[in-house]
């Protein structure tokens, strides 16, 4: 009998996957620069808080407005082309913004536009990305959870850990660096994409009009009891951890008395966690099973967040933080894979972009619902409560999301 493969190192996904891989990792780099030389920019052009915020705002309401239409997108047509399709514009975006910026002539005007071209470009190349996995390395479980926790940990190492010091530092340099840096990132990544051969065909039904699609990939999810159950429980999650994170530079501050370059530091330790989680969880979920990953995974987010609440120690508060971003990203390889697994392929675009619509409802009432507590009873509140919530949502939810309930959802 042969000896039983085991472990993320036997598993062969194959040099398509390879390239996705690498062209995700200098995206998220791309990205990751982008997202911390941007305010650095729009600081240089003023010293308005709401001019600041209003880029920020620009990058991050494209998921709000089109990740809907761009799942449509997704599924009508060539997903590897549609990657390529959005690094090229992000290129020419930033390439424009670096003349601007050569030439003297930025604007909070033309800063706003390109955050939000760039974050347009990101939300049709992540779905696309995303539902393109299982076309690139099979519907095989181990497959999926083996490539999910890479990809998930190269956005993590792209967009957190190298990007935004790399962006900075070179923006210290001289600002014009981080854009065209950005530009050739983009560049490399679509180029990366365009070498990827597929045997995956774009849909070939009929076509209805976009709002029809929309319809039918919204319908699909809230039809399916587990794909629903996945959707609320990450929206809820996404509750406490912006409270979290929005609430986590106070913390900082207040709390852990640390200097400003200490709270980047917390943001480091969650990086550093994410891409363990990332790498470590086909292998724990081969062993333990999807729902005790996913379940015990939002616990032990909330147990993490809870001692948070209770802490001063600056040591104990980066442990934590370490600890939910490996649990957090965790959770997302194993949402992942079973949504590819459950969706059929020529809807994975429209149920994932469903998805994450409903996961992003989270954020905006997490943000609001922390700095209300922290108003109100003292930020460690903020942590003591969202803690506290994200337990009693494991619990209330292990009825639908247990190992055996999901092995009958994927049967």
């Amino acid at each position: 009998m042969p000896a039983k493969e085991s472990g993320d190192a036997k598993v062969r996904l194959g040099s398509r996957f390879h390239r996705l891989f690498g062209a995700t990792l200098v995206s998220s780099v791309g990205t990751g620069m982008h997202a911390a030389a941007l305010p650095l920019l729009a600081l240089q052009t003023t010293s308005s808080p709401l001019a600041l915020s209003a880029v920020v705002v620009a990058a991050e309401i494209p998921w709000v407005l089109l990740s809907l239409h761009a799942g449509v997108a997704v599924d009508r047509l060539d997903r590897r082309r549609v990657m390529v399709q959005a690094d090229l514009a992000r290129f020419a975006v930033l390439v424009g913004l670096a003349v601007l910026i050569l030439t003297g002539r930025v604007s909070l005007v033309s800063l706003v536009v390109a955050a939000f071209l760039l974050g347009v470009g990101q939300v049709f190349f992540d779905i696309a990305a995303q539902s393109a996995i299982p076309d690139f390395v099979s519907r095989d479980p181990r497959k999926l959870a083996t490539a999910n926790g890479r990809i998930v940990a190269a956005e993590s190492n792209g967009e957190d850990f190298v990007g935004p010091p790399l962006g900075s530092a070179l923006f210290g340099v001289w600002n014009f660096l981080p854009f065209a840096g950005n530009a050739l990132s983009f560049a490399a990544s679509g180029l990366l994409i365009l070498s990827i051969r597929t045997d995956a065909k774009p849909s070939r039904a009929p076509r209805r009009s976009a709002r029809g699609d929309i319809a039918e990939g919204i319908r699909w999810l809230f039809a399916n009891r587990t794909l629903r159950a996945l959707a609320v429980v990450s929206c809820l999650g996404n509750v406490s951890a912006t409270a979290q994170f929005a609430m986590l530079a106070l913390l900082a501050k207040e709390v852990l008395a640390l200097p400003d370059f200490g709270f980047g530091l917390l943001l480091t330790a969650t990086a550093v966690g994410a891409t363990i989680g990332g790498l470590a969880a086909a292998a724990v979920t081969r062993r333990i099973g999807p729902g005790t990953v996913m379940l015990t995974g939002k616990a032990g987010v909330g147990a993490a967040i809870l001692v948070l609440g209770f802490v001063a120690d600056p040591w104990v508060a980066a442990a934590m933080m370490t600890v939910t971003g490996a649990l957090m990203t965790a959770e997302k390889v194993v949402v992942s894979t079973l949504r590819q697994q459950i969706v059929p392929a020529e809807l994975l675009g429209r149920v994932l972009s469903s998805s994450r619509l409903v996961v992003m409802v989270g954020g905006p009432v997490g943000a609001a619902l922390g700095g209300v507590l922290a108003s109100a009873f003292g930020v460690q509140v903020t942590y003591v409560v969202a803690g506290a919530f994200l337990v009693l949502v494991a619990l209330a939810f292990y009825p639908v999301l247990n190992n055996r309930a999901l092995a009958r959802a994927t049967s």
